[in-house]
């Protein structure tokens, strides 16, 4: 009777590990994909209200607010039909994420295809808030320019910078 209780002890335990577990990672990674995919699904839809309910109500990219973000969606909603999201890969750290993207909008005219979060990074960075990821913005007030240096110029006697 040991024995067959041992047996079957085992059997449950080998189908209680072959479960399908996600772990947190695995499981923001699916959730961060599917609120694209929801993205690109109301963009195709001319759902503008769908796609706004994944923003986080901070929004702030670029020095844009989510306002701005609802104008840019508008805009390239009267320009495409069509949007199709490519998830290359995301970064986490904590409560945050960056997904890499390759957007690609088309229409009967044109075919575009921006590099996220190179081009404009609109979808891009998310927040966990709540028990749940949002469209959060790089948070920060101005873009970088790439002819502003990091450190101020500092002249010499000489007059060389």
């Amino acid at each position: 009777m040991t024995k067959l209780a041992l047996i079957i002890l085992i059997l449950l335990s080998l189908v209680l590990l072959s479960c399908d577990t996600d772990d947190d990672y695995t499981l923001s990674q699916k959730e961060i994909r599917d609120i694209l995919y929801d993205i690109s699904l109301d963009f195709n839809l001319g759902n503008t209200f769908g796609i706004m309910n994944h923003v986080h109500q901070e929004y702030l990219h670029k020095g844009e607010f989510s306002w701005h973000l609802n104008e840019e969606i508008l805009d390239r909603m009267g320009r495409f039909q069509l949007l199709e999201i490519e998830v290359l890969f995301i970064e986490f750290n904590g409560n945050y994420a960056v997904a890499h993207t390759r957007d690609h909008y088309k229409s009967s005219l044109e075919d575009y295809t921006y590099n996220e979060p190179e081009d404009t990074g609109y979808f891009s960075y998310f927040y966990r808030s709540g028990g749940s990821w949002l469209i959060y913005g790089n948070q920060r007030w101005m873009m970088k320019s790439a002819n502003v240096s990091e450190k101020p110029q500092v002249r010499t006697e000489d007059g060389a910078f």
